[in-house]
């Protein structure tokens, strides 16, 4: 989509509504303060501060982004990559259920144990492998807790070796995407 666009007006999208307050997808903060946020809002004013990309049947991704614009949304992070890795999750589901098994108990893991704690990989399943696959291929911006910080897909791999280990078996190994503007990018760590 266009930068003075938003998810909203992609043809397909255009009918989107915003998320009931029981919806699965939001976060417990985005539950609690439902109400006095998303609750406030029209379905296009949500989707435009929710979402510069989506992943499914019609993968966005923004321009200013792929572009890699200072001063943009989601600068230092590529979103496509993100976005069109929940593509890749949900055919893993049909031909490899046993793949997404070992998935689905990494998150576990990595859950209780709080590797990924307040964090959008931290939210479910799903984010937790799009969050990931960035890491796997150094476009993700950086995750810092404490005296912890995860930037590259060498502290993916110390960090969450479970989950770096099964993508090992899906994805190419030189961790990058020669067309990523924000492979090893120094805005990652900004």
């Amino acid at each position: 989509m266009a930068i003075d666009e938003t998810t909203t007006d992609i043809p397909e999208q255009r009918d989107w509504k915003k998320p009931l307050p029981d919806d699965p997808r939001l976060t417990p903060d985005e539950r609690r303060d439902y109400a006095n946020t998303i609750g406030k809002m029209t379905a296009r004013d949500y989707w435009a501060q929710r979402a510069r990309g989506m992943g499914g049947l019609y993968t966005t991704g923004a321009v200013e982004n792929l572009m890699g614009v200072p001063g943009t949304r989601y600068y230092g992070g590529n979103i496509l990559v993100h976005e069109f890795s929940h593509n890749i999750f949900n055919a893993l589901r049909t031909v490899d259920p046993d793949l997404v098994a070992r998935v689905e108990r990494a998150y576990s893991h990595a859950y209780e144990k709080g590797l990924w704690a307040c964090s959008y990989m931290e939210n479910n399943v799903d984010e937790y492998w799009a969050e990931g696959t960035r890491f796997w291929f150094n476009t993700n911006l950086a995750y810092s807790r404490g005296n912890l910080t995860i930037a590259t897909s060498e502290d993916f791999e110390a960090h969450d070796p479970s989950l770096y280990n099964i993508m090992a078996e899906v994805y190419r190994h030189d961790h990058h995407i020669l067309a990523d503007v924000y492979y090893r990018h120094s805005a990652k760590s900004q």
